[in-house]
């Protein structure tokens, strides 16, 4: 059975503090909510998740005397390496060519959807006057402030089509490659190895991956490649996503999942510190599981990686606007963009980069960070060699 996983909910200042947190993936749930309201803790179980107010000391003390000594020092590490994960800065994600700091200020991630079926902006930028429609595009948020660009030629909008390689490959290789030979960081937003191969011999140096780790064949491309990664929650595909919605407790079962899938991450050889996890607001979800991750997006710092936001223009967002489509939901974007500035999101996915900028640079310095921007830590790499491998 695989090891428990610890998810802190809210911790209080200092090692010992008291900590509100949930254990899962226990082979005896019972015999350690016995061992631990034995101590004075008020514990709760549902289904093999315990639930409590506590220290790490009277949690490893209650393994302890549940399951002996050696599961208590491990459980007790592993309590204390989410806890300073928790409420520290957000780790460096380590790329090709260079290291991408995430902890000075949030980063921006300006979306260039190169497809006709884009439930944001379908068509604006393919099929016609490829592939500069798409590339001037990409250059537009790079000059309001987008520190990376996340290229995609297949709509993950629900109900979306699968679309051919060849197709993709025609869509997103050659906005991939002018972008990169500017100097900027690209991140290709694709399920296919091929597509990613492509893009990644292009000048990308982020594979964005919407299908949750699915793909053998794509995670060993990255662990190959060394390149970054993002790491999504999802269930099923576009096509049926939105028929599988039921969560008994959608916050600790992302948090599951992420869990388990750094874990195929790191046995299909791809480095933590290439990695990126991201909640998958939007997919396989409701509007109110939308909201209930936003609500507990700190909870996913304990992760111990860098945590990728992307709820722009999505469609959640038009249950709280009167029904406002895609291009009308600014105001849902630019709040939940706040939100997660203040939830220490290391990098917000966005269609909309100078409105974000501004209101991220408003809110990191409400949060305490500064009313500074800076400039000089903004992840512009040297253009890429056509010559080198």
């Amino acid at each position: 059975m695989p090891a428990p996983i610890v998810r802190i909910e809210l911790a209080g200042m200092g090692p010992d503090a008291q900590v509100r947190l949930t254990v899962s993936r226990l082979h005896d749930p019972a015999r350690l909510r016995s061992a631990w309201a034995s101590s004075g803790a008020t514990v709760t179980q549902v289904g093999d998740r315990l639930h409590a107010t506590t220290t790490v000391q009277a949690l490893a003390r209650a393994v302890g005397r549940a399951f002996g000594a050696d599961q208590a020092r491990r459980m007790e590490t592993q309590l204390r390496d989410v806890i300073a994960a928790w409420a520290a800065p957000a780790p460096a994600l380590v790329l090709p060519r260079l290291t991408l700091a995430t902890d000075v200020r949030p980063l921006i991630m300006g979306v260039v959807n190169v497809t006709p079926d884009s439930f944001s902006d379908g068509g604006a930028l393919y099929p016609n006057a490829h592939p500069q429609a798409a590339v001037d595009a990409g250059l537009r948020l790079a000059a309001e402030g987008a520190d990376l660009l996340d290229v995609g030629g297949e709509s993950t909008r629900p109900g979306a089509q699968l679309v051919p390689t060849d197709e993709e490959l025609h869509r997103v290789v050659p906005v991939v490659a002018a972008l990169a030979s500017r100097g900027h960081l690209i991140s290709i937003d694709t399920v296919k190895p091929e597509v990613a191969a492509a893009a990644l011999d292009a000048g990308a140096q982020v594979v964005n991956d919407v299908s949750g780790a699915s793909d053998a064949g794509l995670l060993a491309l990255v662990a190959e490649r060394e390149a970054g990664y993002v790491l999504m929650h999802t269930r099923g595909t576009p096509r049926d996503m939105q028929q599988q919605t039921d969560y008994d407790n959608v916050v600790a079962e992302v948090y599951e999942f992420l869990a388990d899938g750094l874990e195929r991450c790191i046995a299909a050889g791809i480095a933590p510190q290439r990695v990126m996890v991201d909640p998958g607001i939007g997919f396989a979800k409701t509007a109110g599981q939308n909201f209930a991750l936003l609500a507990a997006l700190r909870q996913l710092r304990g992760l111990g990686r860098p945590v990728l936001l992307g709820a722009s223009r999505k469609s959640f967002l038009g249950a709280v606007s009167d029904g406002a489509q895609a291009g009308q939901r600014l105001e849902g974007s630019l709040a939940c963009a706040a939100l997660g500035v203040q939830a220490g999101a290391a990098v917000l996915r966005v269609h909309d980069v100078a409105e974000t900028v501004r209101v991220a640079r408003t809110a990191r310095a409400v949060a305490g960070g500064g009313h500074d921007w800076p400039a000089g830590r903004r992840p512009i790499q040297r253009p890429l060699d056509p010559a080198s491998p």
